[in-house]
């Protein structure tokens, strides 16, 4: 059985009026209209109505956008949101308090859903509980669609076709190196992490620092051992590097797209990240800056403070699209060679000219929610690996 295979929606967009959620609603309006089926969802329908009549000024098209409501804590609406369109998109955290009757309304509505989640225990945490009855109805249920972890895992993806296609070589190990990333880190971003943190036991965030957590529980481990905590010196790059502050998330999904995939990447498959920086002296003071805000990060009566020094970012996206921003990585592989042999090189790099924290996210998880309502053919498993195509969004 295909999930949502006859219905009045390609995608519903739950959340619409929070900054992610507008920006897909931006972003839908300004490219899809007049190809997808869509809706915009959430709890208050007059904020919804008055979303759409500011989207209505820009474009026209807006006006016809359908309206859905409902309640995180009435499952029966939620459900009857999720049984009206192929994919449903949610857009707010923390899911760890959110996200969790969504997904089961998904799951009971037979529709695919993604997300922009970066709450690894909380995504731990439903695998265990609906991978099986995901599986059994056809549901594709895709965390992780935004800037987290979308370019690590195309990033990737691609390196490693790279070694398969061209130089029939299966791939060893992957390293991901993020240079200059400029964008909005907002109260909202850093209020939801911190919520989804705390609503963690220690047990669960003691599960999540596993660099295999998310493999299937009878998956092959493979060699990487925790994440990155010191500066290292590139010698390819000949680049300086530090911990790159969402590897924790990135990698676990990276090596669940390789367990899910029957270990394709390569038979011992490695993937760490790392940031760029100038120089060992510039390495040093962040690696303690790094340090010194995760140490405050969990330090839970210092984030009112925290919050003040946080810039406040808006909901007009067209405000974030003209605050501009930039990210750019380089994707080093090396790949599998026989005992003896020297692995070959294989460098990918990879930038856009968008804010990765918003204008990034929300097109990544647009894309996604695409890919699953528009060629779901493609995908084929329950907790799916991506199912990204590349972009069609200039």
């Amino acid at each position: 059985m295909q999930a949502g295979s006859d219905r009045r929606y390609h995608v519903v967009v739950w959340g619409a009026t929070g900054v992610v959620g507008r920006c897909v609603c931006t972003t839908m309006i300004k490219y899809y209209q007049d190809e997808v089926r869509w809706a915009m969802a959430g709890r208050n329908k007059q904020k919804l109505e008055e979303i759409r009549d500011d989207l209505a000024r820009e474009y026209p098209a807006a006006r016809s956008v359908p309206i859905l409501t409902g309640d995180a804590e009435d499952q029966h609406s939620l459900v009857a949101i999720a049984s009206q369109t192929k994919v449903l998109i949610a857009t707010s955290g923390p899911f760890a308090k959110l996200g969790t009757p969504v997904v089961e309304a998904c799951i009971s509505a037979g529709t695919h859903y993604c997300d922009v989640t970066g709450e690894v225990p909380w995504v731990m945490r439903m695998i265990k509980a609906h991978h099986a009855e995901a599986a059994r109805k056809g549901v594709k249920i895709v965390n992780f669609c935004g800037f987290d972890s979308v370019p690590s895992e195309l990033g990737t993806t691609f390196l490693v076709n790279h070694m398969q296609e061209k130089l029939n070589r299966r791939c060893k190990k992957v390293t991901h190196v993020f240079g200059e990333m400029v964008g909005e880190l907002g109260q909202g971003t850093v209020a939801s992490l911190a919520a989804a943190y705390f609503m963690e036991n220690s047990s669960e965030r003691r599960q999540s620092s596993d660099p295999y957590c998310l493999d299937p529980p009878d998956s092959q481990r493979g060699p990487d051992r925790g994440d990155l905590l010191r500066v290292r010196f590139n010698k390819t790059l000949k680049k300086w590097t530090i911990p790159f502050i969402m590897a924790p998330v990135n990698t676990r999904v990276v090596r669940r797209s390789n367990a899910l995939l029957h270990h394709s990447y390569g038979s011992s498959f490695s993937y760490e990240e790392v940031a760029e920086v100038p120089n060992v002296f510039v390495a040093g003071i962040a690696l303690v800056v790094l340090t010194l805000s995760c140490a405050l990060f969990i330090c839970k009566p210092l984030h009112p403070i925290i919050n003040r020094l946080l810039p406040y970012v808006g909901s007009d996206p067209e405000k974030i699209i003209q605050a501009g921003g930039h990210w750019n990585s380089t994707v080093v592989g090396e790949t599998e060679e026989q005992v003896g042999h020297k692995s070959q090189l294989v460098i990918l790099k990879m930038k856009s000219k968008r804010d990765p924290g918003y204008w990034e996210t929300s097109r990544l998880l647009l894309e996604s929610a695409l890919c699953l309502a528009l060629q779901v053919g493609h995908a084929s498993h329950a907790w799916s690996h991506r199912c990204h195509s590349a972009s069609q969004v200039p």
